[in-house]
């Protein structure tokens, strides 16, 4: 049996949670009963679907009945980055809280993202990340994600595990600067990049260690369904071109946040970072690209000595089976 919500007299700050649906109603279910069992429960949920043809409006209709939950259901599909940025825009509270369709949360993880963004400075945009345990479709523990707590660009940008939606909390100000982001870009980024880098650039961005959700992985994902098809010569399309780096699609949206922020970017070495990373997109071939990389003052020698080598054979693997470098 849920439990009803119990709103402290004390607490003046309105958390939203936004998802974005499209035909999770496999998972959807255990996500959302995760959402309204928190110890510090949101003031609403809201659901942007995007046109499913299963049963997930009706799921949505039933908690909306039961809980009070929102829900919007597009008469197209926007796709995921614009559906996600649809749903940050009909949130009404002070804090947004990024969700899945088909994980499930920890009971404390609102209450813990939020505690930690409210002791940050609120008079810039500012996001917390955490991390997570993975899991399979049946909710086994397969692995888990472990980094320290930390802040500053370089967590951001120079690691995998710190940019993703689903572990963020953002103040709605920055929710503000992302419904405003131009279209043409958001289809070349991802949007929780599109979170990470416009936290950094305009406030902070903080990252928690703890673990604070269970990240599902299985076939009907975005990511699962499209990896478990590839073949060989596409998987190898997608090994990472500058290897131990960073993969190939973050380059994208790194040059682009230099070119959306250039004049906004207060931080002498992080602007030298997104414009090395531009420039280095700028070069006509990839071992050209490879090439200004190694020169980057941001690696160190280890660093550069590993990307020069695995990123030798990553390209010459890539020339072998006819695959497209960046």
């Amino acid at each position: 049996m849920l439990k009803t919500r119990v709103i402290s007299s004390n607490m003046k700050d309105k958390i939203s949670i936004a998802i974005a649906t499209y035909n999770g109603a496999r998972f959807l279910r255990e996500q959302l009963d995760s959402l309204y069992t928190q110890t510090l429960l949101p003031d609403e949920v809201v659901v942007c679907d995007d046109a499913s043809t299963d049963g997930t409006v009706d799921i949505l209709e039933e908690y909306h009945k039961q809980y009070g939950l929102k829900y919007y259901v597009n008469e197209t599909g926007l796709g995921c980055n614009q559906n996600f940025i649809k749903a940050f825009s009909l949130c009404q509270g002070d804090f947004v809280c990024i969700c899945d369709q088909d994980d499930i949360w920890l009971p404390n993880k609102i209450e813990t993202v939020y505690h930690k963004i409210c002791s940050l400075d609120n008079t810039k945009p500012q996001c917390v990340s955490s991390l997570r345990y993975d899991i399979d479709a049946n909710g086994n523990i397969i692995g888990e994600v472990n980094a320290p707590d930390s802040q500053g660009w370089e967590a951001t940008f120079l690691t995998y595990s710190r940019s993703q939606g689903c572990t963020m909390i953002i103040l709605t100000d920055l929710v503000v600067s992302l419904v405003e982001a131009k279209p043409d870009l958001m289809q070349q980024m991802y949007y929780d990049e599109l979170v990470a880098y416009t936290a950094v650039v305009k406030g902070e961005k903080h990252n928690l260690s703890d673990k604070l959700m269970y990240y599902r992985h299985h076939d009907a994902n975005v990511v699962g369904k499209y990896h478990g098809s590839l073949s060989f010569a596409d998987k190898v399309r997608n090994v990472p071109t500058f290897y131990g780096f960073m993969i190939d699609e973050r380059m994208i949206p790194i040059s682009i946040t230099y070119h959306l922020f250039n004049e906004q970017i207060k931080e002498p070495a992080l602007h030298a970072f997104l414009n090395d990373i531009a420039q280095t997109m700028e070069q006509p071939t990839v071992w050209k690209k490879l090439r200004r990389l190694l020169r980057s003052d941001f690696l160190s020698r280890k660093q550069r000595m590993e990307i020069a080598v695995k990123s030798t054979i990553s390209i010459i693997l890539k020339k072998l089976y006819h695959c497209p470098t960046l």
